[in-house]
């Protein structure tokens, strides 16, 4: 769904000390946390490439010096996190099994192991594998659930939220969204695009609940926090426009409904690079929307703007989108 692999994105990052040579040292002074699966900052491809390259380079090295458990999870698991930025699933998903085989060793609870679970997992949500999202998130959960990091879980939550939303689940999903956000906002989560996600989550399950009212009230706020965080031409405010048109649709504002869905569109339509990735996922709505509606030449001129943007980039050739989520209101 949108608000979901836009930024997945939720873990927060987590800190330990490294023991290597003072070479390996300097290098590893750019890898202080495990990154959340997909962060709000925009880079460019290059950047991103560049990094990859550090990172394999830095893996190298410190597997030639026997490095530690710790040092080497954290390391597969950043490298992982930039090939999910390049929209390579296959290359993200082996470096994500080898961070959690060498975090799996570290003395227990841990929370890059908890964090290299949970972003595996929603890796799989993003390409459609629902399933298997489901199996690391639950894993994370459990580890998650061994300490005393309230914040920590509740990203679990909020991404089981995802994963039920995905599956019809919308009244468990829309209780662990809810739930997540409290505790969001009692901690005062300084990564705000997991409160905007949460806000995401509730506006679509509870517009399919049939109580799109709130649904709207929810995805205003996602839209203000949003705007305010991270600007008007950011990702996070392009799916929380997204979040707004579907809610102004169900509400049966049909007109201003695909207004909000063009300006979504077009905030990341205007980007370059790997800021286009999220384009599928808005294109995918917005055809939804247009077929529901009947608006046949609409939608084979969408339909061939997301042919196109498919063949630019092996991104989300499954994404999971609301498209999906018509048909039930449990």
């Amino acid at each position: 769904m949108t608000m979901l692999s836009l930024f997945h994105r939720k873990n927060s990052r987590v800190y330990f000390r490294t023991v290597a040579s003072a070479g390996v040292l300097g290098l590893l002074a750019s890898f202080a946390a495990i990154y959340p699966c997909a962060l709000p900052a925009e880079e460019p491809d290059a950047v991103v490439q560049q990094r990859i390259a550090q990172e394999v380079r830095l893996i190298q090295e410190v597997t030639g010096q026997h490095g530690l458990s710790q040092q080497m999870g954290y390391l597969w698991a950043n490298l992982a996190s930039d090939y999910r930025k390049r929209g390579d699933f296959k290359s993200s998903e082996a470096a994500y099994f080898q961070a959690i085989t060498a975090l799996e060793g570290v003395a227990s609870p841990n929370r890059n192991y908890a964090t290299a679970l949970d972003n595996l997992g929603m890796l799989y949500l993003s390409y459609g594998r629902v399933e298997e999202a489901e199996r690391y998130v639950k894993r994370s959960m459990q580890v998650r659930k061994m300490m005393n990091y309230p914040l920590d879980l509740a990203r679990c939550e909020q991404h089981m939220a995802e994963i039920d939303l995905a599956k019809h689940k919308f009244k468990d999903a829309e209780n662990e969204a809810a739930h997540a956000l409290e505790v969001m906002q009692a901690q005062s989560d300084p990564e705000t695009v997991d409160m905007i996600s949460a806000l995401n989550t509730l506006a679509y399950t509870r517009c399919l609940r049939k109580r799109c009212e709130q649904g709207m009230e929810a995805a205003q706020r996602s839209l203000e926090l949003s705007r305010r965080v991270f600007g008007e031409e950011s990702k996070p405010s392009a799916h929380a426009t997204m979040a707004v048109g579907f809610a102004l649709w169900k509400l049966g504002r049909v007109d201003d409904a695909d207004q909000a869905m063009r300006d979504a569109i077009q905030i990341v339509r205007s980007q370059s690079g790997l800021e286009r990735q999220g384009l599928q996922l808005l294109l995918l709505e917005y055809l939804n929307f247009l077929r529901s509606e009947h608006r046949v030449d609409d939608a084979a001129i969408t339909t061939r703007e997301l042919d196109e943007t498919r063949a630019r980039t092996a991104f989300c050739t499954a994404c999971v989108t609301v498209n999906s989520l018509r048909g039930s209101s449990k």
